[in-house]
């Protein structure tokens, strides 16, 4: 009796539930960290491009996304992937890569990352490389103090997965900072409370939430920092940066061709490992202040938008 009990109770929250978001046209999840659900943000506005009318989108950090009339935010609850399944639309996964314990590796990816997600999400034709992170006008108007500011973020390693072979010393950032201060410019330094700190900046550490980080980037002339979340966060909202990408990863796999890009390829790489080096991280270690003093040249040199866009078809 009261497993039958059970299944009514179940069936009956189904029953809401459905009325409560409608029968999706697609249900998409990565359920993993906040990079990896705004990259998701990708085949989300592809479906919607293609007239997806209700889309679900299964997801641990709700507060990374506006109202959208098209997505349903659904928590990480066993019962809506049922749920999901029960109304035909089985959520599709959109992770691209595993993890090896034993190599502490990712597994090497083969195109892009948001292509792959994109195929996970059953997408065809032509697709943008770009995540989205549409801002509310009172959004835009609060950071509006923050136009032509170049940010500067010193570690990613406060993220849910830290990895030690993305890091570039501090000591290092700090000197490209110095040289942005002589050319005049206000430099704010974004990230984590506990990222290394630069001396000469406007410090927003761990003092802006992360819509608010978003307006900070938008307004800004520029971002020089790691590959990772703020890389994409700068992409989502038209703000070009410098990436200190270092060996671990190609950027033609996971950044965007409208950035500067350093990468350092020695024969080790790409390792697609995270933190453990048999090479004494010589991927980073051998990229100067000086290169990436360089990059900043060439990216203020460019316009400031419209930022170049890679498409592809699948």
């Amino acid at each position: 009796m009261s497993s039958l009990l059970a299944k009514g109770s179940l069936y009956f929250w189904g029953a809401t539930q459905t009325l409560r978001l409608g029968r999706p046209d697609v249900a998409l999840g990565f359920l993993g960290g906040i990079g990896d659900d705004l990259l998701c943000t990708a085949p989300i506005e592809e479906w919607k491009r293609r007239g997806a009318r209700r889309l679900w989108f299964f997801t641990r950090h709700p507060s990374l996304y506006a109202a959208d009339p098209v997505v349903r935010l659904v928590p990480e609850d066993a019962r809506y992937q049922w749920l999901a399944r029960k109304l035909g639309r089985p959520m599709r996964a959109l992770s691209y890569s595993t993890y090896d314990p034993e190599r502490d590796a990712d597994t090497a990816v083969r195109e892009h990352i948001i292509v792959e997600m994109c195929r996970r999400a059953g997408l065809t034709g032509r697709i943008q490389l770009r995540p989205h992170l549409p801002l509310s006008a009172t959004e835009q108007k609060t950071a509006s103090r923050w136009a032509g500011c170049v940010a500067v973020q010193t570690s990613s390693l406060t993220a849910a997965v830290p990895m030690l072979n993305k890091q570039w010393p501090a000591d290092r950032m700090q000197a490209v900072t110095d040289h942005l201060a002589r050319r005049g410019l206000q430099v704010v330094q974004i990230g984590s409370a506990g990222d290394p700190a630069l001396t000469g900046v406007t410090d927003l550490r761990g003092r802006t939430a992360l819509r608010e980080t978003a307006a900070v980037l938008a307004q800004a002339r520029l971002l020089v920092g790691l590959a990772g979340f703020l890389m994409h966060l700068a992409r989502a909202v038209e703000c070009p940066a410098v990436i200190v990408y270092g060996g671990r990863e190609p950027p033609e796999l996971t950044g965007y061709i409208c950035n500067v890009n350093l990468a350092n390829r020695p024969a080790c790489a790409p390792c697609w490992q995270r933190s453990r080096c048999d090479f004494g991280h010589r991927c980073m270690d051998a990229l100067t202040a000086e290169e990436v003093i360089a990059g900043v040249e060439t990216a203020l040199d460019r316009p400031r938008d419209p930022l170049a866009v890679e498409e592809k078809d699948l």
